[in-house]
């Protein structure tokens, strides 16, 4: 595994956003949090932790099965826990992309919340504030509370998931994931397959602000945004996209009200968030 301990990054708590416990403003952001239920190969998951747990043991489907049955995320990340020497063999070099892939399809499938939730983040850095996960969060010193030491790889990803939102927000990347092009990348038995949320997605915003938008918008999966796509009336999509992120971004100022969208260099993201890539 490679030695992640140089990308180690200092923050201050009182410049960043941070969470801790699920009910607080920004719990949402944990794996944790409940309230953003995830479908994969048509099985029920209540949380992207559940979710990503599960991906520990593709060769042992009763495990996942447990995993996934659990109601609590944290239960159910235990319950894997006396399994753990058996995850899959490169799990370690893999975590940051399986990780990667779960916020994607939490973010797919609970579109309009969790993006409002990414984007009322504004340009901050997010962090997880850790009690002793140095990796995935960030510590806090034992001498000042208000530094906070670690990777903090999970509060990076969601950093790079926020700015694909902002840049692109009517991306089919952001809509229609792809399974990780891994081996045995399966969950009960089956190989796991594209989560495809785009119709639900104009049907959702079709009937909240009463746009009538045809299949074409979403039947084309080899462009990067559907207003690329030849046919469409790209007036509409504009009209759609503009619509959608000023609603998911109207409690904050991260995104201009002009266009929806802020420029690459209006982004004061830290630098470099993006992970591993």
């Amino acid at each position: 595994m490679e030695n992640y301990k140089d990308k180690e990054r200092t923050y201050f708590a009182s410049e960043v956003i941070f969470f801790k416990k699920t009910k607080q403003a920004f719990g949402g952001l944990s794996n944790m949090a409940a309230g953003f239920p995830i479908k994969v190969n048509g099985v029920s998951i209540l949380t992207s932790e559940a979710l990503y747990q599960a991906c520990r043991f593709p060769h042992l489907p009763d495990v996942q099965q447990m995993i996934i049955n659990e109601k609590s995320p944290m239960t159910a990340k235990m319950v894997g826990k006396p399994y753990r020497s058996q995850s899959r063999e490169d799990f370690d070099d893999i975590k940051i992309n399986i990780m990667r892939w779960c916020l994607r399809v939490k973010l797919a499938q609970n579109f309009i919340e969790f993006g409002k939730l990414l984007l009322s983040t504004k340009d901050k850095s997010i962090v997880e504030d850790s009690h002793k996960d140095t990796f995935w969060g960030a510590v806090r010193d034992k001498k000042d509370e208000n530094i906070m030491h670690g990777v903090n790889a999970l509060g990076r990803l969601l950093m790079e998931l926020r700015q694909q939102v902002l840049e692109n927000p009517f991306s089919i990347k952001l809509l229609y994931i792809e399974p990780l092009k891994i081996r045995d990348f399966k969950l009960l038995g089956e190989h796991i397959g594209i989560a495809d949320e785009r119709e639900k997605f104009l049907s959702y915003i079709s009937k909240e602000y009463g746009l009538n938008i045809s299949s074409q918008f979403y039947q084309s999966t080899n462009k990067n945004s559907y207003s690329n796509h030849k046919g469409i009336d790209t007036s509409l999509v504009k009209e759609s996209e503009n619509k959608v992120i000023t609603d998911i971004s109207k409690h904050t100022k991260a995104v201009k009200k002009t266009n929806g969208i802020k420029t690459k260099k209006e982004l004061k993201t830290e630098t470099n968030p993006t992970l591993f890539t």
